[in-house]
């Protein structure tokens, strides 16, 4: 059996900052840098971008099963909406009500999804949706601001909150409770996504003349174990990212100050770059158990866009390589 995977400010919040525009679709020759063993005898992805109609800047955060992707674009105004692209290509405006600002940040398999907004006075909280119309907000108690990154099927939320001196810990949210989470002696944390084990994702940092950002996992909100996630090299690593095999995305930083994306399989230390082909920066945010990405990327202009990676042929079996357990195949791929 082999795996898919082969062998800064101050800590990252993640600004996710109808006619489906598809830029660019092609089978390609991706920047893909393997670390690891039990690498797969090859490694091929079929890479799409997309560009909401009319935006200036278009960046995917999360995608499901169904192959719904969710995110946020900025229009020519320069107002940042969020939108869900459906699998047939259709793109779905879905602002907050009464926000000037918003972005969905991740879509689990019911459809719910979880996002930021900002008020008239300018702070941000984070919201749930449920089609077809019901936002309810999440505020971190005592919080300045709050921002929601994931959710999953038990409609467990995690995101960061932020104090009036604008430091930052990560939080848990499930079934009305809050949980604090704060990566041990850390001064920044951020938890990005949760999967269905109720295994949390993120990243953390500290302050100082050398300010980076780490990866971690941490096994549960109450009274988990936290681990320490590096891309080998790297001088800063972000995880986005988390599927119910314990496989993440995020990106990282070379000793060039290039941004690029990565997934992999921190567990057996396994881990492999995969930049979006010809792009100068690349990120991926979501993924999931069929091994379907959700991400962006900037181009030689400057310009961002989302984008879904999709392996190629699609995987139609998924090991559980967490507990041993058979996940059923899943039917996934990247909208249009």
């Amino acid at each position: 059996m082999t795996d898919r995977f082969g062998s800064v400010r101050n800590l990252p919040c993640k600004v996710f900052s109808s006619v489906l525009a598809i830029v660019a679709l092609a089978v390609l020759s991706p920047v893909v840098v393997i670390y690891g063993e039990e690498t797969p005898s090859s490694l091929s992805y079929t890479f799409t971008s997309y560009d909401y109609p009319g935006a200036t800047f278009t960046e995917a955060s999360g995608i499901n099963t169904a192959g719904v992707l969710v995110g946020g674009y900025t229009d020519a105004s320069g107002v940042t909406h969020g939108f869900a692209l459906l699998p047939t290509g259709k793109f779905k405006n879905l602002d907050y009500p009464g926000a000037i600002s918003t972005v969905l940040t991740r879509i689990n398999d019911a459809n719910q999804v979880v996002g930021i907004y900002v008020d008239s006075s300018g702070v941000s909280h984070g919201f749930q949706f449920v089609s077809p119309n019901t936002f309810t907000p999440i505020d971190f108690p005592g919080a300045a601001q709050t921002q929601a990154y994931g959710i999953n099927k038990s409609q467990q939320i995690v995101g960061a909150w932020y104090d009036s001196n604008g430091n930052t810990a990560g939080f848990s949210l499930l079934g009305g409770n809050f949980t604090d989470l704060v990566y041990p002696k850390s001064v920044s944390t951020v938890a990005s996504d949760v999967n269905s084990t109720g295994e949390i994702s993120g990243s953390w940092g500290n302050t100082g003349p050398n300010q980076l950002a780490h990866g971690f996992l941490l096994t549960s909100a109450n009274n988990g174990r936290y681990t320490d996630v590096e891309f080998p090299a790297a001088v800063a690593t972000l995880i986005f990212g988390i599927n119910d095999l314990a496989e993440v995305v995020g990106s990282y930083v070379d000793a060039a100050n290039v941004t690029h994306a990565w997934a992999g399989l921190p567990a057996k230390k396994q881990y492999m770059t995969l930049d979006f082909p010809g792009a100068v920066s690349s990120s991926l945010s979501g993924i999931t158990n069929s091994g379907f990405f959700a991400g962006s990327f900037t181009d030689s202009r400057g310009h961002t866009h989302a984008s879904c990676v999709a392996p190629k042929p699609p995987s139609t079996q998924v090991p559980d390589r967490v507990g041993g357990k058979a996940v059923p195949p899943l039917k996934t791929h990247c909208p249009g």
